[in-house]
């Protein structure tokens, strides 16, 4: 098992860490992988990985329908979670499209999707999960264009789901929020579809790692800065931490996040994404957009996502009560 003072021998190894919760140090850590030293290694860790979240496509509430929708390449795979009991004709309903976690180079449309199941009981809501192209098999900024494309697929077809315009948010986790952030941007610049927030838990936002948190955690629990490196590095490849990188790939880099919908952004104290995210939490606040901020003491990436705890339950509260306050209907 992992534990905070696990370093690798660099000159993080000098750095103070603030701790874990001690919560979350008495769980094994599931999260914690080894960079693959080739391809191979890689497609075995995707072949690895469970089809599906259990609690999500067991639950006898809740009907699953695997859909294709519109990628930049051709079609992508998706999946719909509706209430069983919905019907089409009932009054307008909130929509939230998401996108996975896995790094870019993993994960399917169940990773990560806990995040905003829930609520497709409680409120009703229509949720799409949209996979896209992962790297290195199709690197660079392919995995935006996919997202942008089911951005304009779900706006052109909120009709369909019955979803109410003003209550359309996208939402991602990890790497997927990244995505949900740079796809974004994508659509303010291209005067695409608008929506009305974005949820980005534990966002994966920036190639060059010059950050504290960065350095803090080359190693830890869950996802660290190595596999970050090496994950970046089969998105940009040669161009990684580099000054060609387009901000809609890293939306980190980006100097101008005016235009953009208000936005729910969440962390662990233990991770490396945490300085990054409280940057682009500053710069939108910079440039006139709303944002609520939450960097949790003592979280590693992903700790209300895949450790029952009592800070990840007090994290997905936390993130709820927002959620409700945008999904809401509006009167």
């Amino acid at each position: 098992m992992t534990s905070s003072s696990t370093t690798s021998a660099s000159p993080a190894a000098s750095l103070r860490l603030p701790p874990y919760d001690p919560e979350l140090i008495a769980i094994e850590d599931t999260q914690h992988r080894p960079i693959p030293s080739n391809l191979d290694e890689l497609l075995q860790l995707r072949r690895e990985e469970p089809p599906h979240d259990e609690k999500i496509y067991n639950d006898p509430e809740l009907m699953i329908e695997e859909i294709l929708v519109s990628g930049a390449d051709g079609q992508t795979p998706a999946i719909v979670l509706r209430r069983k009991s919905q019907s089409l004709t009932s009054k307008p309903r909130p929509g939230i499209l998401f996108f996975h976690g896995g790094g870019r180079v993993m994960g399917n449309v169940y990773v990560g999707l806990a995040a905003v199941s829930d609520f497709v009981k409680e409120l009703d809501a229509v949720v799409v999960s949209v996979g896209y192209r992962l790297s290195p098999d199709v690197p660079g900024i392919a995995a935006v264009e996919d997202c942008y494309c089911s951005l304009v697929w779900m706006s052109e077809n909120l009709g369909t789901f019955n979803v109410d315009p003003a209550r359309f948010i996208v939402a991602g986790a990890s790497a997927g929020a990244g995505l949900a952030a740079g796809a974004l941007l994508m659509s303010r610049d291209r005067k695409g579809p608008k929506v009305a927030a974005q949820l980005l838990v534990c966002p994966m936002l920036d190639d060059r790692f010059t950050s504290l948190s960065s350095r803090q955690f080359e190693n830890g629990r869950g996802f660290y800065t190595i596999w970050g490196r090496y994950a970046w590095k089969c998105v940009l490849g040669k161009d990684a931490e580099g000054d060609s990188v387009s901000y809609y790939v890293a939306p980190g880099r980006a100097e101008d996040l005016s235009g953009l919908p208000p936005a729910y952004i969440d962390a662990g104290s233990g991770e490396p994404f945490r300085d990054e995210d409280i940057a682009y939490a500053t710069k939108l606040w910079e440039c006139g957009v709303q944002a609520d901020l939450h960097i949790w003491g003592g979280g590693c990436h992903g700790f209300d996502l895949f450790f029952p705890t009592e800070i990840g339950l007090q994290a997905i509260q936390t993130r709820n009560a927002w959620l409700r306050r945008v999904l809401k209907e509006k009167k």
